[in-house]
């Protein structure tokens, strides 16, 4: 009996304990629903915990509250004064100053809160600590037009440095940098430098803002002017020749100094623009042979030789001319004498291939300038070259300039110019003749033949020094006075002259077989030298009274001499031909309108 009732006494027991524990969870479960109730209720106009707005607790504030605990922090911690302090564009000495508040430039506390508080209501102050930071709101239309009235108070055109020579001296002009404000660029400094920032991290110096401006020409400094001095010193006087096919172009030291560009290296649009004049000059087509000839009297019709195919070749060009400069400035050797480089295009039809003659290959040329020539003399010379040109000289045969030039006269076409004659200038039907005979005795030179008869000027000739030592010239006339050589070559010889009237200049050409030889001038020399006497003034009717025009320049009387030593094909010396001129002193003088 003793252990029933011990049993039930324990389950009543349990049950009062289960109904105890059941209490007193349903009461805990009404309080904890009622204070998560009045929880809600509490934040609902409220920020939730665990949310901070500039570094401030916000946490159970209203946003009108938050608002002004935000705004009293602000003022003790921000260091500018969004109504009062002003934003200042500069460069150098110019600037513009605008009031913050002109350009819209204010707080986005009320963005801010509002963000801060959409976000508390949403995440009802679970999970991680929340924090915001109050920035700016801002006019970017109303600040960049800032920037572009500081713009037109920057920019300037400027002014490149240049260099140049000047009586051989060295001319720097060390320009004047240009500016150019550069918008975007600026807006951007701009934006990170404040506008990017939170509110409270800006001081006053963050509102000075350096525009940024590009140069695209900047001014040399002393130090650069002297560097570019030395630099162009070491050019006066230098020349680089590039040579191709018996022609030379020259480059002056005022040519070479136009490829450095300042304050080091060099000029590439110079240089990019002469390679492509020079293209324009050089560069051609290949073009096939023509001889037309009659076989009996070997009088010729048509005559053009092959010519190959020419493209200056502008990278290695350039190359050529970086290096020489180069080597000047490094006070180094530099070969001033190159060949131009080129890529070339063989002809279809050669000049062998159009006769049986021996006619197939270039043994000599020359050349010669008339520039300041009249225009009687210019058409002279044009007529003189078409008239001895083309010609085809046998084996062994004597050509004789006089004779295959024919009679110079008017009725033959010639016109009056001025011409020597016993020792004297005159106006004569003819004046010019002897530019092609001079032409010609250069081109014999070259081809290494027998010249049997050549007499000088009795005067210097101031064509005939264009681009050469005086004594390289040949003069003719009536009679004896002559230009001969002997075709002492294996094969027919063929004589090409041609002339170009608008750049006063000419040519001659010498078409054979080559034996080999090879030919060089040496031991040239000049000496005697003795003043010009006075300057001569000769009436002209056809100029305006008192009008002058020079026709030819004051020179000194010189002699000269040279040797041309003819070589076969092994070296050794065939023949060694001396030549002597002895020339009088030569007066200016001027054709004077009476």
């Amino acid at each position: 009996m003793d252990k029933i009732y011990s049993s039930i006494k324990r389950s009543l027991n349990e049950k009062k304990l289960n109904l105890a524990l059941l209490f007193w969870g349903l009461l805990l479960l009404c309080v904890s629903a009622w204070l998560i109730l009045v929880y809600f209720q509490y934040y609902q106009d409220r920020f939730y915990p665990k949310t901070f707005i500039d570094g401030v607790n916000v946490s159970g504030l209203k946003k009108d509250e938050a608002k002004a605990k935000i705004q009293a922090n602000l003022q003790k911690e921000t260091a500018i004064n969004l109504a009062q302090d002003s934003l200042i564009l500069f460069y150098q000495d110019k600037q513009i100053e605008t009031k913050l508040s002109e350009l819209a430039i204010q707080d986005n506390l009320t963005e801010v809160i509002e963000i801060a508080f959409a976000d508390s209501q949403r995440n009802k102050g679970f999970g991680t600590i929340n924090q915001y930071e109050v920035k700016l709101d801002f006019d970017q239309a109303k600040i960049k037009s800032q920037i572009e009235n500081l713009k037109k108070q920057v920019d300037s055109t400027g002014k490149k440095p240049s260099l140049a020579l000047k009586n051989k001296k060295v001319v720097i002009d060390a320009g004047i940098t240009s500016n150019e404000l550069l918008i975007d660029e600026t807006w951007q400094a701009l934006h990170k430098q404040i506008l990017s920032k939170n509110l409270r991290d800006l001081r006053k110096e963050d509102l000075k803002v350096e525009a940024i401006v590009n140069h695209s020409i900047v001014a040399l400094n002393q130090l650069q002017i002297a560097a570019n001095h030395d630099r162009v010193a070491k050019l006066i006087d230098q020349n680089l020749f590039l040579n191709y096919e018996h022609q030379k172009i020259t480059l002056t030291d005022q040519d070479l100094i136009n490829f450095l560009a300042l304050p080091e290296g060099f000029n590439q649009e110079n240089l990019d623009l002469f390679i492509e004049n020079l293209k324009q000059q050089v560069d051609r087509p290949s073009s096939n042979a023509r001889l037309v000839y009659d076989k009996d009297t070997l009088q010729v019709t048509d005559f053009a030789a092959d010519q190959d195919g020419l493209q200056v070749d502008a990278d290695n060009t350039k190359i050529i001319i970086e290096d020489f400069l180069t080597k000047i400035e490094e006070n180094a050797s530099a070969a001033a004498n190159v060949m131009l480089p080129m890529q070339s295009t063989k002809a279809a039809i050669t000049l062998e291939q159009t006769n049986d003659l021996g006619i197939k290959e270039l043994l000599g040329f020359g050349e010669s300038w008339y520039a300041h020539s009249t225009a009687n003399r210019i058409d002279n010379v044009a007529l003189t070259a078409s008239r001895i040109s083309n010609h085809i000289i046998k084996p062994g045969e004597e050509f004789s300039f006089n004779k295959t030039l024919g009679e110079v006269s008017e009725k033959t076409g010639y016109k009056n110019a001025y011409i020597i004659e016993a020792g004297e200038t005159k106006l004569a039907p003819g004046g010019g003749v002897c530019q092609v005979s001079s032409t010609l005795f250069r081109t014999l030179l070259d081809a290494g033949v027998k010249i049997t008869r050549r007499l000088p000027h009795a005067y210097r000739v101031s064509y005939y020094e264009i681009g050469n030592e005086p004594g390289f010239d040949a003069t003719v006339y009536a009679g004896n006075t002559d230009l001969r050589f002997i075709n002492d070559t294996p094969g027919h010889l063929l004589l090409n002259c041609q002339t170009d009237s608008d750049k006063l200049y000419m040519f001659c050409q010498l078409y054979g077989t080559s034996d080999g030889r090879s030919t060089e001038i040496v031991n040239y020399k000049k000496w005697d030298l003795t003043p010009a006497p006075p300057t001569i003034y000769i009436p002209d009717a056809s100029l305006k009274p008192g009008e002058l025009k020079q026709i030819d320049w004051a020179t000194s009387g010189i002699k000269t001499e040279f040797t041309n030593v003819i070589r076969d094909k092994n070296g050794n010396t065939i023949r060694e031909d001396y030549y002597y001129s002895n020339y009088k002193p030569w007066a200016a003088k001027y054709l004077q309108g009476v």
